[in-house]
């Protein structure tokens, strides 16, 4: 077996070494694509550990795919309207760490040498915890979604839940010889560097996150996304009419009810072209005969469509809604999970768009907020002032200097 590097000693000469973990899950991974493809521009090495799924768009930024199988189905592991979701998730952090951990570790002792920062999404964040200190390694914590505070309160879990989460994260850590952990030192870091995926104008009570721990660098858009070629790829209508973007996103999309309601209330009236973006979930011809000013696809490139897009109908993820704001699209927004209620609080209190409940989103009320949100001077100005902050943030490149600023300076 190959002797890993001593830890603390410098890196071989040459780029450094950065470790992306995450979950396999499109609304995770993506906000992380523009970050490696910049740091692999500027000659770094990325090693990403991906599922088969997602290898293919991991390697396309220029990064070493680490292979592994994940614990976590993104699709099961919080339904929509799931009201213990919090619990759901963090229980599912803690199980992928102990389970992926000692593959990841076997890798990286197999090539002899350990990366020399550790770079990881929010829903990985028990494992970056344990294996930056157990490796020795300093550590970025990336937000996919904008923080709502600096810890979790156990009501919050729920007792039951909160208790057997910690027992398994304590027994996780200490199987990797890593003592003195807990519940709130993992999820409120001190070794570890926030970069956030929201501009801090839009971040709930943004000015009581303090500027060394925390890196409000909006969306990280690749160089394809931020540059959008309008003789490939999708096409505005001939017909002239205005645009209407629907999606679910890729975890809640299994809905084709929701997709005919808004069939109903949007098509066929002589006003809005409707762009169906369904995902794999649901197959076009459970929807129904269409009419000609409707168009359904499994997938497209959003930013693409939001160039041309008058209202965004969405489920409110926090990836959806920064590329609808660095397009400067107004929203309407229909939360399918409470992870998102924060994000739909700032969507409506910034004058951002709308905000309509699972149970409220019928053909009138769908029909209503699209032609409000659409004719509201004040509400498209808050958003082009958001779509300035949201530029402004830095992006990609912004967070590729967070995370080398990170890393200690070579010796010799």
């Amino acid at each position: 077996m190959s002797p890993l590097r001593a830890e603390g000693a410098p890196a071989p000469s040459g780029s450094r070494h950065i470790a992306f973990f995450n979950i396999p899950a499109t609304g995770h991974l993506t906000p992380t694509l523009g970050v490696v493809e910049e740091l692999v521009r500027r000659g770094h090495r990325v090693t990403y550990a991906a599922t088969e799924e997602y290898a293919d768009l991991i390697a396309s930024t220029g990064a070493t795919v680490l292979p592994y199988t994940s614990s976590i189905d993104p699709q099961k592991i919080v339904p929509a309207g799931a009201d213990d979701w919090l619990a759901r998730v963090l229980e599912g952090n803690v199980r992928e760490g102990a389970a992926t951990a000692p593959v990841f570790e076997e890798y990286f002792r197999s090539r002899g040498e350990l990366p020399d920062l550790l770079a990881y999404d929010i829903s990985v964040q028990f494992l970056g915890g344990v294996l930056t200190r157990k490796w020795n390694r300093p550590g970025v914590k990336f937000y996919s979604v904008s923080p709502t505070n600096r810890s979790i309160p156990r009501e919050a879990v729920g007792a039951a839940a909160y208790d057997r989460i910690e027992s398994e994260l304590v027994a996780f850590a200490g199987a990797h010889g890593v003592r003195d952990v807990s519940f709130d030192l993992l999820v409120d870091d001190p070794q570890a560097l926030n970069v956030v995926s929201v501009p801090r104008e839009f971040q709930y009570r943004g000015e009581e996150f303090d500027e060394d721990g925390f890196v409000f660098v909006g969306p990280c858009l690749r160089e394809r996304e931020r540059v959008v070629d309008p003789s490939s790829g999708w096409q505005p209508p001939a017909s002239g009419l205005p645009v209407v973007l629907i999606s679910l996103g890729t975890s809640f999309n299994a809905q084709p009810d929701f997709f005919r309601r808004c069939v109903a209330a949007l098509a066929s009236g002589g006003k809005w072209h409707t762009v169906l973006v369904t995902g794999p979930g649901v197959d076009a011809a459970s929807l129904g005969p269409l009419p000609d000013d409707v168009e359904v696809h499994a997938w497209l490139p959003l930013q693409e469509v939001l160039a041309h897009t008058r209202v965004f109908v969405c489920h409110g993820g926090w990836g959806t809604v920064m590329q609808s704001l660095h397009a400067g699209t107004p929203m309407v927004v229909v939360p399918q999970v409470g992870e998102t209620d924060q994000l739909a609080h700032q969507i409506g209190a910034l004058n951002l768009g709308t905000v309509l409940s699972r149970e409220e989103a019928t053909v009138p009320a769908l029909r209503e907020a699209v032609a409000s949100v659409d004719a509201d001077a004040g509400l498209r100005e808050s958003v082009a002032r958001m779509r300035e902050h949201v530029h402004a943030a830095g992006g990609a490149s912004r967070a590729a200097d967070a995370l080398l600023n990170r890393l200690p300076a070579r010796v010799g």
